[in-house]
């Protein structure tokens, strides 16, 4: 690895991104503290390179989009789309009308348009990595509730 690259940066923008993607609740003062403390240590580690777009949007203006947000963070990504694809063909081989196109695709529609209703999707809890394996920075990012069901507590 090139010696001019400063390791802890990187590892600070990892921590940033899994927190973004784990699917947990984020304690926004704690993640605005720890993406502006990372700006700074990318000025004064790079001055003379500019902070690309994407970057910015993340380490300044990230705190405001999960502000924001309708969903969490988490579920913003292009998982989801991935997954309609693997669903689409699912539905379409396995549970349509193969007498014609039309029909086909009318039960594609109507199957699709079931599965992504927002209080069937609202119903099932999203899926969270395992809070074991996250990082002990990504995990003091993040805000654990304590699951009810469960006579240990998680943390």
């Amino acid at each position: 690895m090139p010696s001019n690259l400063d390791l802890q940066l990187i590892k600070r923008f990892g921590v940033i991104l899994k927190t973004m993607s784990s699917g947990y609740d984020i304690s926004l003062e704690k993640f605005e503290a720890y993406t502006l403390k990372t700006a700074e240590l990318y000025i004064s580690l790079y001055p003379w390179h500019y902070m690309p777009a994407s970057v910015h949007k993340i380490l300044i203006h990230g705190i405001d989009v999960i502000r924001s947000a309708l969903l969490p963070i988490g579920q913003l990504s292009e998982e989801a789309q991935e997954a309609r694809n693997k669903d689409f063909r699912n539905v379409r081989e396995n549970s349509t009308r193969k007498i014609n196109r039309v029909l086909q695709n009318e039960d594609l529609g109507h199957m699709l348009l079931l599965s992504s209703d927002p209080y069937n999707s609202s119903v099932k809890k999203p899926s969270k990595i395992n809070l074991k394996s996250l990082d002990e920075d990504i995990r003091a990012l993040i805000i654990v509730e304590v699951d009810k069901n469960s006579d240990s507590q998680r943390r």
